[in-house]
């Protein structure tokens, strides 16, 4: 109902990181810097991503190449970061933080303004996901596209200091905005533009409710559109306390693949001698995730056998996940272990995030070297070493000092610099083979 938006606005509009809990403010900054991290890989290694690199002779592709430029490329630094794939989310999951961060850091403002922007978007965002049961992952509208979009709303209305009805009507404009089937979330390359969408939706919500305009406040017949009726209840969505809880139940990604099977590497890691002869996997039932056969890079991290076979045959670090555009090519130790990985899949178990729990078995020269469990939701954050080891040899890993050791704008700069160098340097590359043609 229209009363129930109008709180979230109260809440987003005087939203304050200074005053949250320390847990809270350790959660989120771990979650931006994660956020602002994903870009710069994206940027870095997955430029190959979809449509925005133009190519000079092909009209259709100097369009695209411009589509989610405007306001600083957030929609194309978001859509870079999803590729990454390594967004930390919320429970549910609902991929919040990332075009919360994004969102905040684009408007500007003082750094208080930046990170009580990012608490609104998350805080608002997993409140209105919890508004909505009976949906489980695959179903409906993508996360990123409906979640992410009204928590970059609710970032840049709180980082633009706009007043409650406005923060409201920022909110109601993103959930006319919201896109992305669930249906093409993990399985096709389009699912990763989601994230800019949601990104760039979200805070042209803001924006557009600055300005003045609105959108009707009717949440629970808005929420019933998305994801049918009998799925919402919006009298969930305040709660028992007004007081802000989603920041300290941040579960994040620590592997660049999908977060059910982020516990799935974790458990794989405990094994001292690599690679394994044999795996078995225990977990709930999400469909997309039982892939033996991934056809590209996106498809194999979001592979439960592919995942296990990775993380089963040596160290994993983002390079492990990572790849160009094209069929997935497996190195040969992850080739020989793929058809060794066997997925039992429960239909029963739980799906959310602070409830899924994984199972590992695994042999190596005849003996079982692993029997356990990993629930999702002891998947904490990461901070500057974690960093360190994730992206190994990575080029960007000179830049994680300029992330974790001055302030999230300061951090966001460095990412709007390393894309603007990278988009000179694409422009400078596509001008030379252009000529070479013609002079050819």
């Amino acid at each position: 109902m229209a009363h129930e938006l109008m709180a979230l606005g109260e809440w987003a509009s005087g939203a304050d990181f200074g005053a949250a809990p320390q847990a809270e403010r350790v959660a989120l900054d771990q979650g931006m810097r994660a956020s602002l991290l994903c870009a710069l890989l994206g940027i870095e290694r997955e430029s190959w991503v979809w449509p925005y690199r133009d190519t000079d002779s092909i009209p259709s592709a100097r369009w695209l190449a411009g589509l989610l430029e405007p306001m600083d490329g957030i929609g194309h630094l978001a859509t870079l970061a999803g590729a990454a794939d390594l967004d930390p989310m919320d429970p549910g999951p609902s991929h919040t933080v990332l075009p919360a961060t994004l969102a905040a850091c684009v408007v500007g403002g003082s750094e208080a303004d930046i990170t009580s922007g990012v608490l609104a978007g998350v805080e608002v965002g997993w409140r209105m996901r919890r508004c909505v049961s009976g949906a489980r992952p695959g179903i409906g509208f993508h996360s990123a596209g409906v979640y992410g979009a009204i928590a970059a709303a609710a970032a840049g209305a709180r980082a633009l200091r706009l007043q409650p009805e406005a923060c409201a009507n920022a909110m109601a404009i993103a959930l006319t905005r919201s896109a992305g089937l669930a249906l093409n979330s993990a399985a096709s390359m389009i699912g990763m533009t989601h994230f800019g969408w949601g990104a760039a939706h979200g805070l042209e919500s803001a924006l557009l409710a600055e300005q003045g305009w609105d959108a009707s406040h009717d949440l629970d017949k808005a929420l019933s559109t998305l994801f049918g009726g009998g799925n919402v209840d919006t009298a969930s969505l305040l709660g028992d306390s007004a007081a802000p809880s989603a920041a300290a139940s941040l579960v994040f990604k620590r592997y660049p693949c999908n977060i059910y099977l982020n516990a799935l590497v974790t458990l794989l890691e405990k094994v001292a001698h690599r690679p394994v002869d044999r795996i078995e996997i225990h977990m709930p039932w999400i469909p997309h995730l039982d892939c033996p056969n991934p056809r590209d890079v996106r498809q194999a991290r979001n592979s439960a056998q592919a995942v296990a076979a990775i993380a089963g045959a040596g160290p994993v670090s983002y390079a492990a996940f990572s790849g160009p555009a094209g069929p997935w090519v497996p190195q040969p130790a992850v080739a020989a272990l793929l058809p060794k990985v066997a997925l039992v899949a429960d239909r029963s178990a739980p799906t959310r995030l602070s409830e899924a729990v994984v199972g590992v078995r695994a042999w190596c020269g005849g003996q079982q070297v692993l029997d356990e469990r990993r629930a999702t939701r002891e998947l904490g954050g990461w901070g500057e070493e974690h960093a360190r080891t994730l992206f190994g040899d990575d080029p960007t890993r000179s830049l994680v000092d300029d992330i974790y050791r001055g302030s999230v704008a300061e951090a966001y700069q460095t990412v709007r610099q390393r894309r603007l160098a990278s988009l000179a340097a694409h422009k400078h590359s596509t001008q030379g083979d252009s000529n070479g043609s013609t002079r050819g």
